[in-house]
């Protein structure tokens, strides 16, 4: 399979949901290649908050990010000047359940007044692992229907990582990465693979 773009797989961390009062933590990314989806580039960097006092509590306690982290680290604006520097334009963006993501970095470039230049169209991975599993009966309780989590991926997919390492954004982009590849593999080698 060849994409016709490289793919940047983003993921973020954030001190809460709500736009207007949360902000990401930590942004990170890797650049996979449009044809072997082998890593190119990557990046990741915490960004120093503006408002550590409206955390939410429940969003920091999965992403275990404390003020010691973040309290040294650039600016919004400069995180986002690099990574627009690093990455450009013209790629693919991917995201695991990527609504959040989305929204929170496109206000972030906002915020530090970049003008945003990415293709309207993004590649959620969500909506292609789901299929696959359900294809391969992967999917074996009401639970799993109604969603999973990267768990439930690493766990499926033999990926070597421990779940204490999950919720660093660019380990999870990796393990994105890998979960990606390895399913497009296996479409490639399936002999019920037909091309269109």
């Amino acid at each position: 399979m060849n994409f016709k773009k490289d793919i940047l797989l983003i993921d973020c961390e954030f001190s809460g949901f709500d736009t207007q009062k949360h902000e990401i933590l930590q942004l990170a990314a890797v650049l996979l290649d449009k044809k072997t989806l082998k890593e190119k580039k990557f990046f990741s960097s915490f960004i120093k908050p503006t408002h550590w006092d409206q955390n939410d509590k429940e969003s920091m306690a999965v992403n275990k990010i404390s003020l010691q982290m973040v309290k040294a680290a650039p600016s919004l604006k400069g995180v986002i000047k690099k990574f627009n520097r690093i990455f450009g334009h013209n790629v693919i963006l991917a995201f695991y359940v990527g609504y959040n993501d989305k929204r929170f970095l496109l206000e972030a470039y906002g915020k530090s007044k970049i003008k945003w230049q990415f293709d309207y169209h993004y590649f959620d991975l969500w909506s292609f692992f789901y299929p696959y599993l359900a294809m391969k009966n992967g999917l074996k309780s009401r639970k799993d229907f109604a969603g999973f989590g990267l768990e439930y991926l690493i766990k499926k997919f033999k990926i070597g990582i421990k779940k204490s390492q999950l919720h660093d954004a660019l380990v999870d982009c990796r393990v994105e990465a890998e979960i990606l590849r390895k399913i497009i593999l296996s479409y490639h080698d399936s002999k019920s693979y037909t091309r269109y």
